[in-house]
Parts: structure tokens; C-alpha cells; sequence
């Protein structure tokens, strides 16, 4: 009797685990190395995500899938370029009454990549994955268990031997993929072709000669509508597995919430349909370290016994990958030794032009270099100024004003219609905060400004956004936030005409103005 209900079983599973053996979760952005082994090349984000699928069949029991990927890329140390990339999963995949079909994968990808332009990659990558498969019937029972009048006994032996239901495999998968990006980042089109299993071992439980197929997966997708916060995307995902063709066809809609640093974070809104199964909804919330997701697949146009309905939820960790700022921490780490502080040490700092003194600058303002300077020097610096400034007071010479200590004009390397920092400006801003943090009497005016593309109530407030993103570092490395001013001039204060890529980027700037109360 129960190798009957097992027979059942995995007739009913055969579509999902035999003939149609990859399947595919439909929030496939969370399984990305399940599309292609390419995908670990193709982001500057190490990234740790999990995904949780459970299906209900006609057959009164459901199929539940879990998968946990992790993906690392790999920088070059000299210029942050991204030229690979490696990642990991696990799989851990039930189906049947009591999860009687088991199967349990690891898979470890590798990937490298080509620069075709500044904005396009095309991404080569290969994995290894193992696979166990087996039958559990520890949740069944057989007529040797039941014990008359008290019922089934589940310690006793059932009479049925299944060591022979269990599989060990190894197979070999490649990848190719293509992406662009725009200038902040953010994938625009990409294509993808990936051939997975082509090694095809023996997989199957009741024929020692059967091969398990090669399985073709291809993807495509381009944003086609950008409009302020609201962008539409539309994808496909096809499937080949043996005799099988699966098709995932719909449209991704994303909507920036917020253009704010503190408020930042894009809704995406998934509607596809899988024909012959399935359509899908649902919806995703992103944030740059952060994401969640959750869909659902219903029958649509058709009952299909195989999906009654599935739901699934996703989320994933990221975290911006740059050596240079690893180097840059390990160089102040050696610096402290008494054998390097003999030697001069050189911080990396932002492009700085020196503004003008004003009336209440001191004159040794106009003298100030605009060559980076390290630490110590700094400090120094403002020490002496300090110490300038308090003999003037003794002096009797200036009362109850602010005086400029310091101005300069800081290029921070913004891309165009973004308030992020870059590696090297996140250093200086790490050093500065240091000084400041030494000199209690200074304060600090940062005045954000834009280039002339938008409007300019737009470019106000990304003004500020970048003033506050040089602020909001300053306080993450400890300084008082009382001590520090920001505000946003927009286009209205351009350095050149704004004529060329390269004057406009002049003006995607920070001036920041170091102040003793």
C-alpha cells in the first residue's frame, strides 16, 4: 500500500523534479546565479539573500522550496574597476505528504568580465553544483506499524526497505550575460543565455542509464519608460528543460519613493504570467543595503493541477564593495607605527580649489594650498589658525564674529542627478572629521550646488541632499551635528557656463567653510 501512495507521489512530482527539472521562483531577482552563473559579475554589491516558495498541488500535498544565495564581486585594488565575481547556494526543495521527495543542492559559481563601453558588461561565468535526491517515508505508515486498538506506531519497523530512492549527482553549467547601465548605476537592458547540467549525469531513481537533460535558460529585459520617479520594464524568462518550454512574460514597474538620502528607496510592482500555469503578482521594496519582496501565483485561463496557487518571499542583504577604501585603512593602520611616522603620509582628498579670502578671513587664507594634505597637517593647520585667531582676541582686535578658518571648494565626484560620495571623498570627509574632532571651537558650512540640467526647484534640493550627505558622514564619524550647517544654492552659482560634460561636473559640488566660534 504505501509503495502505491509513494508511485503517486512521484508521478505527481515528475513534471517538477524529472522532465521539467529546473524550475524557476518567480521573483527571480532573489535566485539570479539559478538564471545564470554570470550574475555574480555583474554588481559592485556583495549580497546575501533568501527566498522561501510554497506551492499548492492537486494532489492535496505542497511543494515547498527554499534557496539562501550569496555572491561576492571581485575590484581592482588599483582603480575599483569590477572584473569578477564569485557566489554560493543552497537549495533545500520538499514535496509530498510529510516532504517525502527530498532534494537538497550546493552550487558555487564563478564569473569574469569584458568592458564593451564605460555602461556595458558582458559577464562569463560557470558552476558546479552537487544534488541529493531521495524518498523520505519517515512521515508514512505501514500495516506492519499499526497496533490493533491503539493505532499506528511509528517506532516500529515498516517493512520496506528505500535505501535504492536515493541519488548523488554532479553537474556543470555556463553562463553568458550582457548588461548596460546608466550613469548612477542602475541596469537599463540586459540580456542573458545559460546552459545548465550540459555534463548530464545520471538522475533518475528506477533507470541506471537515464541522463538527466540539459536545460537552456534565456532571459531579456529593458527599461523602455523613465519619467521622474516612475520607470516600466519589461522581461522575459524562457525555460527549456527536455521536452518542456516554460515562458515567463510581464513588466516590472518601479517608483522612487523619495529623492532623500534619509528617505531613499524604489516599489517595484511585478505583474507576469506564466502560460499554461500561472499569473503572477507582487511586489518588492528596495533600498541601497536592503530589500524585501513577496509574490503570488494563481491559476489564470487555466487550472493546472500542478500549481493551485504559490506563494513566495524574498529578501537580500547588500553591501558596496571598494578595496581602495580597504587599502586607504590599512595604510593608517601601518602609518601608526613608529617606523612609518618618520615618514611623511599623504591622505587622498577631493580636487579642492581655494575660494577667495573674504574681509574676516585671516591672512593666512590666502596662502593655503591647494595640494591634499595629510592628518597631522591639517591639524596643524588648524591649530595655528586657532591659535592666530585667540591671540587676535587677546588683542582685542575682533569680537563675537565667526572667522573663517578655512574655505575651500570640494569636487566630490557627484554623478550627474546624485548626492552619493565616492571612495575618495568618504575618506577625506573620514579625515576631516578627525581634525574636527580635535578642535572643539570649529564649526562648518557646507553649501551644496548642481549643474543646469533640471529644474531648478529640483536642483535646490539635490543641492542640499549633497550638503547633507557630506553632513550625515560627519556625524557618523562623531561629529556634533549642532556644529554643522548645510545649505543648497541649485544652479545659481555655477563656476563656468555649464556648457560641457566636463563644466557641468565642476559644478556638481560641496563648498565647505571651516569656521571659529
Amino acid at each position: 500500500m504505501i509503495l502505491r501512495k509513494l508511485l503517486i507521489l512521484l508521478v505527481c512530482c515528475w513534471s517538477h523534479y524529472s522532465y521539467a527539472q529546473y524550475f524557476q521562483f518567480s521573483q527571480y531577482n532573489y535566485t539570479a546565479q539559478r538564471i545564470n552563473p554570470a550574475s555574480v559579475a555583474t554588481s559592485d554589491y556583495a549580497t546575501l539573500s533568501f527566498i522561501h516558495r510554497n506551492q499548492s498541488t492537486g494532489a492535496d500535498f505542497n511543494l515547498a522550496s527554499s534557496m539562501a544565495s550569496a555572491s561576492f564581486p571581485f575590484l581592482s585594488s588599483r582603480n575599483g574597476t569590477r572584473w569578477g565575481g564569485i557566489g554560493l547556494t543552497l537549495m533545500d526543495d520538499r514535496s509530498g505528504v510529510a516532504g517525502i521527495f527530498n532534494t537538497q543542492e550546493a552550487a558555487l559559481s564563478i564569473a569574469t568580465n569584458v568592458y564593451l563601453s564605460k555602461y556595458q558588461t558582458l559577464s562569463f561565468g560557470a558552476k558546479g553544483l552537487y544534488q541529493i535526491q531521495k524518498v523520505n517515508p519517515a512521515g508514512l505508515y505501514t500495516g506492519m506499524q499499526y497496533i490493533p486498538d491503539r493505532g499506528f506506531d511509528e517506532s516500529l519497523y515498516s517493512g520496506e526497505n528505500f535505501n535504492q530512492l536515493r541519488l548523488n549527482f554532479f553537474t556543470l553549467s555556463l553562463g553568458l550575460q550582457w548588461q548596460q547601465v546608466d550613469r548612477n548605476n542602475n541596469r537599463v537592458a540586459y540580456w542573458s543565455v545559460s546552459f545548465f547540467d550540459f555534463n548530464k549525469p545520471q538522475a533518475f531513481f528506477l533507470d541506471s542509464q537515464a541522463q538527466l537533460k540539459s536545460t537552456a535558460v534565456a532571459a531579456v529585459g529593458i527599461r523602455v519608460y523613465k519619467s521622474g520617479p516612475l520607470a516600466f520594464t519589461p522581461e522575459v524568462l524562457f525555460t527549456r528543460s527536455h521536452l518542456n518550454n516554460l515562458f515567463n512574460i510581464g513588466a516590472i514597474t518601479s517608483y522612487e519613493l523619495s529623492s532623500s538620502p534619509s528617505l531613499s528607496g524604489r516599489v517595484d510592482f511585478i505583474t507576469k504570467y506564466v502560460p499554461g500555469r500561472s499569473g503572477i503578482i507582487g511586489a518588492q521594496f528596495h533600498k541601497e543595503n536592503f530589500s524585501v519582496g513577496f509574490s503570488y501565483d494563481f491559476p489564470l485561463f487555466k487550472k493546472n493541477i500542478g500549481n493551485l496557487g504559490a506563494l513566495e518571499v524574498g529578501v537580500e542583504l547588500r553591501g558596496l564593495v571598494d578595496p581602495r577604501l580597504k587599502a586607504r585603512a590599512n595604510a593608517r593602520r601601518k602609518n601608526k607605527t613608529p617606523e612609518r611616522k618618520k615618514q611623511p603620509v599623504t591622505a587622498t582628498r577631493p580636487k579642492a580649489e581655494q575660494n577667495a579670502s573674504t574681509p574676516n578671513t585671516l591672512k593666512a587664507d590666502s596662502t593655503t594650498s591647494t595640494q591634499p594634505k595629510p592628518i597631522p597637517a591639517l591639524k596643524e593647520n588648524l591649530q595655528h589658525k586657532q591659535d592666530s585667531v585667540l591671540a587676535l582676541a587677546e588683542a582685542g582686535k575682533i569680537k563675537h564674529e565667526a572667522l573663517v578658518i578655512e574655505r575651500v571648494t570640494l569636487h566630490f565626484n557627484f554623478e550627474f542627478n546624485s548626492a552619493n560620495l565616492d571612495g575618495e571623498s568618504a575618506t577625506y570627509i573620514d579625515e576631516l572629521a578627525e581634525a574636527l574632532t580635535d578642535n572643539p571651537h570649529l564649526s562648518i558650512k557646507l553649501v551644496g550646488h548642481t549643474d543646469n540640467i533640471g529644474s531648478a526647484r529640483f536642483n535646490e534640493r539635490l543641492s542640499l541632499q549633497r550638503a547633507n550627505a557630506v553632513k550625515t558622514r560627519l556625524v557618523e564619524q562623531g561629529v556634533d551635528p549642532s556644529r554643522i550647517v548645510t545649505e543648497g544654492k541649485g544652479i545659481h552659482e555655477p563656476l563656468n557656463n555649464n556648457e560641457t560634460d566636463e563644466e557641468r561636473a565642476k559644478n556638481r559640488r560641496v563648498e565647505l567653510t571651516i569656521l571659529y566660534n
